[in-house]
């Protein structure tokens, strides 16, 4: 069962590098109404999703935890090569 997290945390998960995978999901559609949800699996392998909320909203939001996602992998990179250094010249 997936933990439910509101998708303020869940941006905060991605932007430190803490997201392993993010989906987007419908929960319903119909003639005039869309409303979806994100999915997300976290590095410890929590599965945590949002509530289901207006697709136009939801969406926007799904674009931002993306470009965190990736943010947050180049930040823990940079940081682990700066360590790594750091360590090396150290020695």
């Amino acid at each position: 069962m997936r933990e439910k997290i509101h998708y303020l945390d869940l941006e905060g998960l991605a932007i430190n590098g803490l997201i392993e995978k993010v989906s987007l999901e419908d929960c319903s559609r119909d003639s005039k109404l869309r409303k979806s949800k994100i999915l997300a699996v976290t590095k410890d392998g929590r599965e945590v999703e949002t509530e289901c909320i207006d697709y136009n909203r939801i969406v926007r939001i799904w674009i931002v935890i993306k470009q965190y996602e990736k943010w947050g992998r180049q930040i823990n990179e940079e940081r682990a090569v700066k360590e790594f250094i750091s360590e090396y010249e150290k020695s």
